[in-house]
């Protein structure tokens, strides 16, 4: 209906997959009450802070970027109208720290409580999980959209901005970016942390 190639009918697909696994996953959960109440909390702020800190900026080119709407086709526009890209990235993220959040209890589950204390082995599980498949979402799913450096917005948690976004390297000669590698480096201690804090606050409450 859009018009849109086979590459970018491919990017919508994945998009909305990847947005609406948490939703149908988490009503699933919640159905079957099989959820921790931990773990929904660190979802729903993931979402909050993902759009805070950069999605909204992006989308709209807040503060000294261009909007979306200007670094990508018009089929892609029909397909992910500009007021639902950032709902649809910042749902992703929260798909992106639940599938981390999984990673962390499946590896540690046997030996520590990966949540009970800062540990240096599960802080880069965290790291290497969100960098790798943010260098996967750039390279194969996002090079259509981004559009070159200086188009991308300031935001919280991309603080350089397009005043410094280097590319780190290429793969299939589409780069990978500084400032967007770095909005996932300082998701994960924030991700962690707030693992941490809500797992102790409830054990604290259940002495």
């Amino acid at each position: 209906m859009c018009e849109l190639t086979n590459d970018e009918l491919w990017l919508v697909v994945r998009l909305y997959t990847f947005a609406f696994s948490p939703v149908i996953l988490g009503l699933y959960y919640l159905i079957k009450k099989n959820i921790r109440l931990n773990t929904s909390i660190i979802l729903c702020l993931t979402f909050f802070i993902c759009a805070a800190g950069f999605e909204l900026w992006l989308t709209y080119g807040l503060f000294d970027g261009l909007p979306v709407s200007e670094r990508r086709s018009e089929a892609l526009n029909c397909a992910i109208p500009q007021d639902l890209n950032w709902v649809l990235n910042s749902l992703g993220d929260v798909f992106i720290v639940w599938i981390g959040l999984f990673l962390v209890k499946k590896i540690f589950n046997k030996t520590i409580n990966p949540f009970e204390k800062w540990n240096w082995s599960v802080f880069f599980v965290f790291l290497f999980w969100f960098v790798g498949q943010n260098i996967y979402v750039e390279v194969f799913i996002y090079h259509l959209q981004l559009g070159v450096s200086g188009d991308l917005s300031w935001g919280p948690l991309m603080p350089l901005g397009s005043y410094y976004n280097p590319t780190l390297f290429e793969i299939y000669g589409r780069p990978v970016t500084f400032q967007s590698q770095l909005t996932w480096v300082l998701m994960t201690p924030i991700v962690y942390f707030l693992a941490i804090y809500l797992n102790n606050k409830s054990t604290n409450q259940n002495v």
